[in-house]
């Protein structure tokens, strides 16, 4: 079974605020770059998303999205602390009720990246800090048994090493509908 693109939910990362207040904060992204230390939480995002995959199946879930902004000049200071970003979640939890297993991203960009939302992929206690692993995501189908796209090679991060082939079977639901003569191409895929 392939493994999907995760992140850490965000209980996990509300326990690290209550257990570590003194720890401080750092984000690494794209080949170990890190956001400047002065950075400075913007927002709390909850969202809710209801999808529909193309093998028709409903799914809905919460994303709770920190939106991070890094001052144009770099200040070596030290990074906002666990206990500075509970007082803010404390003031947040006032407004919006975040659900536990809410998944955890990160919306972030600079001069030299475009703003995006990254996902989680590692968090980790490093000396004073709790570093956290940002990630960009990958497209994926959910409905691959059912959608004829066959299961291909993936790195330890779940991430496929290839872009797949899709197989158009009878059972798929990539079936053209109707009869050979009709123009569509693929179904939904």
């Amino acid at each position: 079974m392939e493994k999907p693109m995760k992140s850490i939910p965000w209980m996990e990362f509300k326990k690290h605020l209550e257990l570590y207040p003194e720890l401080q904060l750092k984000f690494v992204y794209n080949n170990d770059q890190t956001i400047f230390p002065n950075y400075h939480i913007t927002e709390f995002k909850l969202a809710t998303i209801e999808a529909v995959d193309c093998g028709g199946n409903l799914d809905t879930w919460k994303e709770i999205i920190l939106q991070v902004l890094e001052p144009k000049v770099n200040t070596e200071t030290e990074a906002m602390s666990l206990g500075k970003i509970a007082s803010i979640y404390a003031k947040v939890s006032n407004a919006i009720s975040i659900p536990d297993q809410s998944i955890l991203r990160i919306e972030f960009g600079n001069t030299s990246t475009a703003m995006r939302q990254y996902f989680v992929s590692e968090m980790k206690i490093d000396g004073s800090e709790l570093v956290l692993s940002l990630m960009d995501g990958v497209p994926e189908c959910k409905a691959k048994s059912s959608c004829g796209i066959p299961k291909s090679d993936e790195n330890e991060n779940g991430m496929t090493k290839e872009n797949p082939k899709i197989e158009i079977t009878s059972s798929s639901c990539c079936n053209p509908s109707g009869s050979k003569k009709t123009k569509e191409s693929a179904g939904c895929c």
